[in-house]
């Protein structure tokens, strides 16, 4: 039997679910191209979002995503709200890779009220917690923390794996941000066995990428060694660009630390080749750890331009929080090397950036 047209779509949904990006860049074609001959606008629109998916996250496109996004907006039925939910969704992490905090602080709290509107405490929880990091990364804690207690909430009300996942996930960061780092990672071992029963490929190997981190900052560069290259053997196949650099240059730092230099560049230099040329924080991240490496061999002017160049680029955006590692880095070269004066101005903005901890629980 021929396939209906909503046949075409669930299978094409079902890899757009599992964040297959090859799958969903030519089924979802496929269903859009039918969708808009048989004058289906829901379908239509469902299959342009799922595309701008593909052209964010796979091909680094973010000019082609957000033409998508808005076509499927344009076409959505204005009564549609998990539909649109989704693609306004997508415009707020074209906010992100841009570093552009209002226009998905934005974006978020449309798919809040949309959420209210649906009765969908699933929905609610997301764009809060996506509220929650906005304030995490403008390093406004309390209302990060208001905006997550509220997240957590939902997701537990909603029964959600997904939704309690991204909760944990976010709580875990904010752990990590007081050094609470194993209460950091039982949120994340939590919110990773979640996403992994829900089959959300992407999540799980962002958590896994976290852990890493934990890892790496419990004194076990081995053990984040290996939960990182495990995210990348997750990666590889789905495509993935935008979770798959940060995994890259974080072991190569990781890396690094062990000693490993000539793995570690290779890592760095493969992370500088996957960085999507508008992604502004692994634009950065990806430059720390190439310029790390290149301190590390001795190479020391591609290294204090590499380390200069991460910090002046998220300089350029709203990301108070991520200014931290770049000036960090930065700061301790120019120490090393006897430039203390040098130093003097960076390690002045880094204290603005890094006010004493809050000591509040986190819900």
């Amino acid at each position: 039997l021929e396939p209906t047209l909503e046949r075409r779509y669930q299978a094409a949904r079902a890899a757009w679910r599992l964040t297959d990006l090859p799958a969903v860049s030519a089924e979802m074609e496929n269903v859009r191209v039918a969708a808009a001959e048989a004058g289906d606008a829901r379908l239509e629109g469902r299959a342009l979002t799922a595309l701008a998916e593909v052209a964010l996250s796979r091909d680094a496109d973010v000019t082609r995503a957000r033409e998508l996004a808005h076509a499927a907006l344009d076409v959505l039925p204005a009564d549609d709200d998990p539909s649109r939910y989704d693609a306004l969704a997508l415009l707020s992490q074209i906010g992100w890779w841009e570093g552009d905090l209002a226009s998905v602080e934005r974006y978020a709290t449309q798919t809040l009220e949309i959420a209210r509107r649906a009765n969908r405490k699933d929905l609610e929880s997301g764009s809060a917690v996506e509220l929650a990091a906005v304030y995490y990364a403008r390093l406004d804690d309390e209302q990060a923390e208001r905006y997550l207690t509220e997240a957590i909430k939902l997701a537990e009300e909603s029964g959600s794996f997904v939704a309690r996942g991204w909760a944990l996930r976010m709580q875990g960061e904010l752990h990590v941000r007081r050094e609470e780092l194993d209460e950091a990672a039982e949120a994340f071992e939590e919110a990773l066995r979640l996403f992994q029963e829900a089959g959300v490929t992407v999540s799980a190997a962002r958590v896994l990428n976290w852990l890493g981190l934990v890892r790496w900052r419990k004194g076990d560069p081995s053990g984040a060694e290996q939960v990182l290259r495990e995210a990348i053997r997750m990666l590889k196949p789905i495509e993935d660009r935008g979770t798959l650099v940060e995994t890259q240059r974080t072991l190569a730092q990781v890396l690094l630390e062990q000693g490993k230099v000539d793995e570690a560049e290779r890592y760095a230099l493969e992370s500088r080749q996957t960085v999507g040329p508008r992604d502004m924080h692994s634009r950065a991240t990806t430059r720390v750890a190439l310029g790390l490496v290149r301190a590390a061999q001795g190479r020391d002017d591609e290294a204090e331009a590499l380390l200069r160049e991460a910090f002046e680029i998220l300089d350029a955006t709203d990301y108070r929080r991520y200014r931290i590692e770049p000036l960090e880095a930065l700061a301790t070269f120019l120490r090393e090397r006897g430039r203390a004066a040098e130093a003097a101005p960076y390690e002045e903005r880094l204290a603005e950036l890094v006010p004493a901890r809050s000591t509040a629980p986190i819900a």
